[in-house]
């Protein structure tokens, strides 16, 4: 008697270890599935209007000439490039990108603001990359 019942808890443990192994499957899938919303957002040079994203994504015109295919033509004046904006994960400041770039050795864009030497070389240039829209 002693066998059935060790073979029955024997059973009932491996159904018991499965059922846990998919359960945590599903969890971690879900879990690991879920993208936060993109936050980016871009600002117009020409008519110094920001917009979030969303904003963009029904008119998606790429602006010809610039460095980067995510320039694009601005859906309020459609005349000059629309930029987009990163927020620095340091010091929460918003700064242009792909106006005059550069890049962390993790190829994260650089902050103007916490990378003072690439803000100063921005601002010799007359490159604005923190205009006051983006940082109220």
């Amino acid at each position: 008697m002693s066998g059935k019942n060790s073979g029955l808890l024997k059973n009932m443990g491996i159904v018991a270890a499965a059922v846990g192994s998919v359960a945590l499957l599903a969890w971690s899938w879900t879990a690991n599935m879920t993208q936060a919303p993109i936050q980016i957002g871009y600002y117009c040079l020409s008519c110094k209007k920001t917009d979030h994203i969303s904003t963009y994504q029904s008119n998606w015109r790429q602006y010809p000439g610039a460095m980067s295919d995510s320039v694009l033509y601005c859906v309020h004046c459609d005349k000059g490039p629309a930029h987009p904006t990163n927020e620095c994960d340091q010091c929460g400041s918003v700064f242009i990108l792909h106006l005059f770039p550069k890049y962390n050795e993790f190829g994260s864009p650089s902050c103007p603001k916490c990378d003072v030497a690439y803000g100063q070389a921005a601002k010799v240039k007359k490159i604005d990359l923190m205009p006051k829209a983006l940082n109220p």
